[in-house]
């Protein structure tokens, strides 16, 4: 079974980016503490980069519907009556 290496010196692709000035000097700072470079870490996200997130990123609305439900309390609670009564909620 043969497993895939990388090979550092393989023929490489020269690509132009096109990114925020701030960010470019962000990304030289992150590859100069790594010693490495902006190309190098381009590299190794691209290949450890997944092409089908595993959680992708829901509405709000989907991630937390049916997730909360009303309290019940043997005390009588205006504000209670009056939010359900106003979204059309029932006991």
């Amino acid at each position: 079974m043969h497993t895939f290496l990388y090979n550092a010196y393989a023929m490489k692709t020269r690509i132009t980016l096109t990114i925020d000035p701030l960010l470019a000097k962000r990304a030289k700072q992150l590859a100069h503490a790594r010693k490495t470079s902006v190309s190098a870490l381009v590299e190794t996200y691209v290949r450890t980069a997944s092409l089908h997130p595993q959680n992708p990123k829901r509405p709000f609305s989907q991630r937390w519907a049916g997730k909360f439900h009303i309290a019940t309390s043997s005390a009588p609670d205006e504000r209670l009556e009056a939010l359900k009564a106003r979204y059309g909620l029932d006991d």
